[in-house]
């Protein structure tokens, strides 16, 4: 594996202009990993990146006037040639041309492979082979296709990649073609990204560059314990490090499980870090192997503001004054929502004022409610088991309302009470050898997370030209030092 000095040794050697060195830099920060630093450059994705990076050809030392020994040894060399008859360029077979074309819209598979040019005889044949490891109506709008040919136009083989880490090859053989599932290479990765919320923890998170996909997953796993419309303040800090795969084959990335999240407050600090137990069950945990995930998330909505709390209230509608059993939230018609816990569908119908209304029993103590909904989610039924976090339907205004937002409500044992101020029965925690195992884990991962931080610093500074030589060499010798 390599080591960053050796990495940066490479990159300084490279005559690049500075916005390239800086994309380059950049990569690197992508990956952030100790694993994915090293990965990439062993891999050989470096040069790669370099390669896709440099417009033109690099500056050359002009070359030297021709010695007579060198002289004369390329004249034996073109003698040499001649004696054992090299082809030349004209007689070299051509290489296979691969062609890449994308599905339009209501376009079917056939009439994109006639419109490539291939014979009618040999699109049905191909469609007729990939019926078996694909599913053809699930191709959408934008679904890419590769088709590759040789020299005398005939088709080698055609590839659909319908998920991130598979596609369908069709490849042609003596008795037609042949359809099967292939594996993309992917290089595992991982992310560190941190900020400072200056208004909602989702629009902060996204200005830093924390894709959508892992927000959620943020918001929706630190919703056991905050309260996101009263406790999140301007200057809280967050910090989140995710795992990803990059597919060298296609360019893209995908972004994977949150492996830990710091959530700093003006109160009080949350933090959650996956751990897989002897068991080979996966859950998020605090420094301490308490698990951060409780019996009901407080709220079943990603972003919230809370528009009428639980209490007494003088109804928007009716006009009076009546007691509010529940807590309304902002929410524009379709945002999801999601279950609170584990539990049975109990009821998923119009009911009076609620209209479309869902009903839930998590255990024998605890049960919630959703009101106003524009439409359910699906296989949302009554008798239909959820999970928590599982999106149950969408919000609406359907029912006795002024406006789009959804009603919650949390019954413990059968009496409607405050989902906000309601002490929730925490989850399991680690015992014994499995805490050991824990903490162990989790002080690698820090570790890991303190080393991208002094990487990151290095790279900008590096980029910026603002370190001084001696402190740069300082660094990056304290880098090698916690290579693993």
């Amino acid at each position: 594996m390599f080591r960053l000095s050796e990495i940066l040794d490479r990159l300084s050697g490279l005559r690049l202009p500075k916005d390239k060195q800086k994309a380059l830099m950049g990569m690197f920060r992508a990956s952030e990993s100790p694993l994915g630093f090293g990965l990439i450059a062993g891999t050989g994705m470096l040069m790669l990146v370099v390669v896709n990076l440099i417009s033109g050809e690099p500056d050359m030392p002009e070359a030297a006037e021709p010695s007579r020994a060198e002289t004369e040894s390329s004249a034996l060399a073109e003698d040499t040639a001649e004696e054992k008859q090299i082809p030349s360029a004209a007689e070299i077979p051509a290489a296979p041309i691969e062609k890449q074309y994308s599905l339009r819209r209501n376009e079917t598979l056939i009439a994109l492979l006639l419109r490539a040019e291939l014979p009618s005889q040999t699109a049905h044949q191909i469609v007729a082979a990939l019926r078996d490891v694909i599913n053809l109506r699930r191709l959408q709008r934008g679904q890419e296709v590769r088709i590759k040919t040789g020299p005398d136009g005939s088709i080698e083989s055609l590839r659909m990649r319908d998920s991130f880490d598979e596609e369908a090859v069709v490849t042609a053989t003596a008795d037609g073609f042949q359809a099967r599932r292939h594996a993309i290479p992917t290089v595992s990765l991982t992310r560190l990204v941190e900020g400072e919320i200056t208004d909602s923890l989702y629009l902060s998170a996204q200005r830093e560059g924390l894709p959508t996909a892992v927000i959620v997953e943020l918001i929706r796993l630190m919703s056991f314990d905050v309260d996101f419309e009263r406790e999140i303040r301007t200057g809280d800090k967050f910090q989140v490090y995710f795992e990803r795969k990059y597919a060298p084959d296609f360019g893209d990335m995908q972004e994977g499980r949150l492996l830990q999240a710091h959530l700093v407050m003006q109160r009080r600090e949350l933090e959650a870090n996956y751990y897989v137990d002897a068991a080979g069950e996966g859950d998020y945990y605090d420094g301490e192997g308490k698990s951060t995930r409780k019996a009901l998330m407080k709220t079943p909505l990603d972003v919230t503001v809370v528009t009428s709390s639980y209490g007494k209230r003088k109804h928007p509608v009716l006009g009076y004054t009546r007691m509010h059993k529940g807590v309304d939230f902002r929410a524009r018609t379709g945002t999801p929502i999601m279950a609170a816990g584990d539990g049975v569908v109990e009821r998923a119908s119009r009911y009076g004022s609620y209209g479309n209304y869902i009903r839930i029993r998590h255990n024998g103590t605890y049960s919630t409610a959703y009101a106003h909904l524009s439409k359910y989610g699906k296989g949302i039924k009554a008798g239909a088991r959820v999970r928590q976090g599982q999106v149950i339907g969408y919000a609406g205004a359907t029912g006795r309302v002024s406006a789009a937002h959804l009603h919650y409500e949390v019954m413990m044992n059968g009496n409607q009470v405050n989902p906000l101020t309601l002490d929730l029965p925490t989850g399991r925690e680690l015992k014994g050898k499995d805490l050991e195992t824990f903490a162990a884990a989790r002080t690698l991962l820090l570790a890991d997370i303190a080393q991208i931080k002094t990487q990151n610093d290095v790279m900008l500074a590096t980029e910026r030209d603002d370190m001084p030589a001696d402190t740069l060499d300082q660094t990056i010798g304290e880098l090698q030092g916690t290579d693993r």
